[in-house]
């Protein structure tokens, strides 16, 4: 092989690799706005649950069970996150994200 297409092969690379960094980026982007979203529904479910039975108790009209519920979504609240922040502080691998709709296996996703 001449070194010009030599040249031109590599070059042909690099650019291939740059832009597969810009897709995963861009990628980790959304999936990283997703799991926050996901994440922030979550919390809202049980702060919503929380907060309605915490206004109950300030009015005393808390029963035992719902006593007990009480305390059971304050340490569901608190395990979640936990977990959520333990799993923001890991950085997804590739290998560990699902393949956006349409993709084929072993072939790299379109960005629109």
């Amino acid at each position: 092989m001449s070194r010009g297409k030599q040249m031109l092969r590599e070059i042909g690379q690099a650019v291939r690799e740059t832009a597969e960094e810009g897709g995963r980026s861009i990628y980790f982007s959304v999936y990283d706005r997703g799991f926050y979203q996901a994440a922030q529904t979550c919390r809202g479910v049980l702060s919503d649950a929380t907060e309605e039975l915490l206004a109950k108790m300030k009015s005393g009209n808390l029963s035992k069970q719902e006593q007990a519920l009480y305390v059971r979504l304050t340490e569901l609240t608190a395990e979640m996150d936990e977990r959520l922040r333990n799993a923001c502080q890991t950085e997804p691998t590739g290998d560990a994200l699902p393949e956006p709709s349409g993709a084929r296996p072993g072939q790299p996703a379109r960005l629109v």
